[in-house]
């Protein structure tokens, strides 16, 4: 079984109990997942990934959205992108015990939930220049008329996006672009219009990124949704 719930500033609180192993398309974000006792990130993702299958206790989550997870680990996120590394290992022990009893609390008894969403408040306070990039992104503005509008240069643009995204901000217009065709597949549109509104050349160039970043073809992915 799987669920999700929405926190501030477009965070989500997943949880997984009984589940096998699964395909997850790219989305850019970052993780923090308790998994028995012990919580690990999974850095922003640009491919696909399989899961595990769930242990005893299931897994517990919380997704950052793109941009939102380098102000919280304090750390570029270009060094964990698509790698799985213990929270541990990037924020110290003293804070990872904190957030590992604050998960641990939600494991438990679901309406902690208010405990843990000063995380995302505060993420979101931190990444007002991460939420411009992606709403640039989202309309395949060029990285180049990107730069100008936001104050820096392309070198700049991109530096910053590595750290504060663990990417590049092509790969952020790719994921955007991805997400939007997702969204009209999930919604009965067909391929051949999927493509067209989304943005891509053609249905091909469609096919070709879902495979990269979904690991699915775009009737698999429509087909595993209905």
């Amino acid at each position: 079984m799987y669920s999700e719930t929405a926190l501030p500033h477009g965070a989500v609180l997943w949880l997984s109990t009984g589940g096998g192993g699964s395909t997850i398309p790219a989305d850019g974000c970052a993780d923090l997942i308790l998994r028995g006792d012990h919580v690990v990130v999974a850095g922003p993702s640009t491919r696909f990934i399989v899961t595990e299958r769930d242990g005893d206790d299931g897994s517990l989550g919380i997704r950052l959205p793109p941009g939102f997870a380098g102000s919280f680990l304090r750390l570029g996120l270009s060094e964990i992108a698509d790698q799985l590394v213990s929270l541990d290992d990037v924020v110290g022990s003293r804070r990872a015990a904190s957030l590992r009893a604050d998960l641990s609390h939600i494991r438990d008894d679901a309406q902690a939930i208010d405990g843990i969403t000063w995380l995302a408040r505060d993420a979101a306070a931190r990444n007002r220049w991460s939420e411009e990039v992606r709403s640039r992104a989202a309309r395949s503005v060029p990285a180049a008329v990107a730069a100008v509008e936001l104050g820096d240069s392309v070198r700049t643009l991109r530096r910053r996006m590595l750290a504060t995204f663990g990417y590049g901000y092509a790969t952020l217009v790719r994921i955007e672009r991805a997400r939007r065709a997702q969204t009209l597949l999930l919604r009965g549109v067909p391929i051949a219009d999927a493509a067209a509104r989304a943005g891509y050349a053609d249905q091909p160039h469609l096919s070709r990124e879902f495979r990269r970043l979904a690991g699915v073809s775009p009737a698999q992915f429509a087909g595993n949704a209905a």
